[in-house]
C-alpha cells in the first residue's frame, strides 16, 4: 500500500510539473481577437495578459464613444477567453481530462 502511495505521489509531481512547463510555454504565446469587422483588435499572452488593444483610426467618432468602448471590452474578452481555452486544452493532455484539486 505504502509503495502504491509513494507512486502516485510521484506521478503528481510529474503531472505538476509538466503543467509548469506548459503554463511556461503557453506564456509565451500571444492570442489575437477583434470585433467589428476588425475595427478593435486585442492582443493578450497566454498568462491572460492585455498585451495590446488596436484600434482603426478610420472609426474613430467622437459622437459614438460608447460603441467603440463595446467593441474594445469585446475584444478583450474574446482572446482571454481564447487564451484561456488554450491553457485548458494543454494542461488536459497532460492531466488526460482528471480534475484533481491542488494539483495547479
Amino acid at each position: 500500500m505504502k509503495g502504491g502511495m509513494n507512486n502516485l505521489v510521484r506521478q503528481a509531481q510529474q503531472m505538476q510539473s509538466k503543467i509548469g512547463k506548459v503554463q511556461e510555454e503557453i506564456g509565451k504565446k500571444t492570442i489575437e481577437a477583434s470585433t467589428g469587422g476588425g475595427v478593435v483588435t486585442a492582443k493578450v499572452n497566454g498568462k491572460q495578459e492585455l498585451l495590446e488593444v488596436k484600434i482603426d483610426p478610420d472609426v474613430l467618432d467622437p459622437e459614438d464613444v460608447e460603441m467603440l468602448e463595446e467593441m474594445v471590452v469585446g475584444a478583450v474578452n474574446q482572446a482571454m477567453e481564447a487564451a484561456g481555452e488554450m491553457m485548458n486544452s494543454e494542461i488536459e493532455k497532460i492531466t488526460g481530462g482528471l480534475n484533481i484539486p491542488g494539483l495547479f
